[in-house]
């Protein structure tokens, strides 16, 4: 880990990483996984936009008779902007508003939630782009890293170039 004489000397030494070092500190240290779930949760906001933004134009009369669809819609581009305002500092507006989301755990369950929510499935059986997009977007959402210790990236050994 990032605390660990070997780990710290590296990093802070300047000495170039190999690949699989940067992967390990990616997955092992804390920053490397705030880094990650920052870029990721960016991603997964943006995407839910575009998601919803691109069912309201591509299927305007299908969502106006299943009003239950266009309510999850709408909702999921709330979701998307609500994500983006995480990542960029917007906390003390979204916790006024949205306590739960203070919370490490709350955090967790509204991911969850909407990573389960913007799941599309093609009522004829078909392969439908849009439903494979919002498949990959809600497994995303719905990436937790666990305890950055029990990686199995972590278990291997740092190495330098040279």
């Amino acid at each position: 880990s990032a605390s660990s004489p070997q780990g710290s000397r590296l990093v802070n030494a300047g000495l170039p990483m190999t690949l699989c070092d940067q992967i390990k500190w990616a997955c092992c240290t804390i920053k490397g996984l705030k880094s990650i779930k920052k870029v990721f949760t960016s991603v997964v906001g943006t995407c839910f936009i575009t998601l919803g933004v691109l069912l309201l134009v591509l299927n305007p009369v299908g969502l106006l008779v299943n009003f239950v669809a266009f309510i999850r819609v709408m909702w999921n581009i709330f979701f998307g902007v609500l994500m983006l305002l995480l990542q960029f500092g917007k906390t003390e507006w979204l916790l006024i508003r949205f306590g739960f989301l203070g919370h490490w755990a709350g955090r967790a369950f509204f991911f969850f939630f909407c990573g389960t929510n913007i799941l599309l499935v093609d009522p004829d059986g078909g392969s439908c782009p849009l439903c494979f997009f919002s498949w990959v977007i809600g497994g995303m959402a719905m990436y937790l890293p666990a305890d950055p210790g029990r990686s199995p990236l972590c278990l291997l050994p740092l190495t330098r170039m040279g």
